[in-house]
C-alpha cells in the first residue's frame, strides 16, 4: 500500500473520530449536568462551595451552557479539520485551501483553549450564585493542559503558513509538491 493510500485511510479514521467527539462530548456534558454526583465529580475545585440544596435546575442549565462554550468552539474547529481530512482523502495535500482549513482549525483550537478557564470561572459563578454571601466562588484555572493546547495551536498555525507558502511557491515555479 502506498503512503498516499495510508494517508487517505488514516484521514478517514480521524474524520470518524472527529464525528464521535462532536456527538459524544455534548452528550457527556448533558449527562454530567443532569446527574448531581457527576457534577460534584467534574467540579472538584468547587466541591466545598457547591451546596446541593441550592443547585437548582436553572443553575445547572446555566452551568451546562457555560461549559459548552469551549466545546462549541472545538466542534466548530473540528468542522474545519474534517474538511481538511476530506481533501487528504481525495489526495489533495498541499494547497491554499488546505492551509486555510488548517489555519481555521488552529484558530478555533486556540479560542477553545482560551475559553476553558473563562468558561470554568463562569461555571463556578453559576453553581455558587445562590449560596449565602461569603460562600460564593469564582475560580479561574489555567493549567498545563491549556498551555499544551496553546502550543499545539501555534504549531498548527506555523504549519498552515508553511503549506500556504509551499503552494504559492509551487505555482510560481510550476512544480508539483
Amino acid at each position: 500500500m502506498s503512503n498516499t493510500k495510508k494517508i487517505e485511510r488514516v484521514s478517514a479514521v480521524i474524520s470518524k473520530l472527529c464525528n464521535l467527539y462532536i456527538i459524544l462530548i455534548p452528550l457527556l456534558l448533558i449527562w454530567i449536568w443532569i446527574d448531581l454526583d457527576r457534577i460534584y465529580g467534574s467540579l472538584e475545585n468547587l466541591n466545598d462551595a457547591i451546596l446541593p440544596e441550592v443547585l437548582a435546575l436553572p443553575n445547572r442549565v446555566l452551568g451546562f451552557i457555560f461549559s459548552m462554550i469551549p466545546v462549541a468552539l472545538m466542534i466548530w474547529g473540528l468542522s474545519y479539520l474534517k474538511a481538511l481530512l476530506k481533501l487528504f482523502q481525495r489526495g489533495i495535500f498541499f494547497s491554499k485551501r488546505n492551509a486555510q482549513l488548517l489555519k481555521n482549525f488552529a484558530k478555533m483550537l486556540f479560542l477553545s483553549t482560551l475559553a476553558i478557564p473563562i468558561s470554568g470561572a463562569l461555571v463556578s459563578v453559576a453553581v455558587t450564585i445562590n449560596n449565602p454571601p461569603g460562600q460564593r466562588s469564582v475560580i479561574f484555572n489555567l493549567g498545563t493542559d491549556e498551555l499544551g493546547s496553546f502550543f499545539a495551536a501555534a504549531i498548527f498555525l506555523v504549519l498552515a503558513w508553511v503549506i500556504r507558502e509551499a503552494s504559492v511557491m509551487s505555482k510560481d515555479s510550476d512544480q508539483l509538491i
